[in-house]
């Protein structure tokens, strides 16, 4: 605990607020049950797909939604609607692959860069004397 200890009269009115609390059989159970839940399957794989899928896919996916929605709407025949639904899933597609290729290009140039570092150091290590080779 930082600062000063506690004086008598604190000590004994925080002692009676403990009895007091010790006493209230309900806050104890809900107290001592209290702890992390196991996460359920449905938040893993809502978290699994969020770490793969980036916010620009979400945010392209939801307007070109709402685009082909708005035409799909004034325009309801079956040629306007699977010409629509192709349009959507083709730029959604070519979202998650625009994605993944930044993702892929952006960790390779993290790799390169981490062993452009541990090559570094030892292309310039000076060499000392007790390095060389007796002669």
């Amino acid at each position: 605990m930082d600062g000063p200890a506690l004086s008598g009269w604190e000590r004994r009115l925080l002692a009676e607020i403990e009895s007091d609390l010790r006493q209230d059989t309900k806050l104890d159970r809900k107290l001592s049950t209290m702890g992390a839940k196991r996460p359920s399957r449905a938040r893993r794989v809502c978290h699994a797909v969020g770490r793969r899928v980036t916010a620009g896919v979400v945010l392209t996916a939801l307007v070109m939604t709402a685009i082909c929605l708005g035409v799909g709407v004034r325009t309801p025949t079956t040629a306007v609607l699977a010409a629509l639904g192709v349009v959507w899933a083709a730029t959604v597609a070519a979202a998650v692959a625009t994605s993944e290729l930044l993702r892929r290009r952006s960790a390779s140039r993290a790799g390169r860069a981490e062993a452009a570092e541990l090559e570094e150091p030892r292309e310039r290590r000076e060499r000392r004397p007790w390095d060389r080779p007796e002669a």
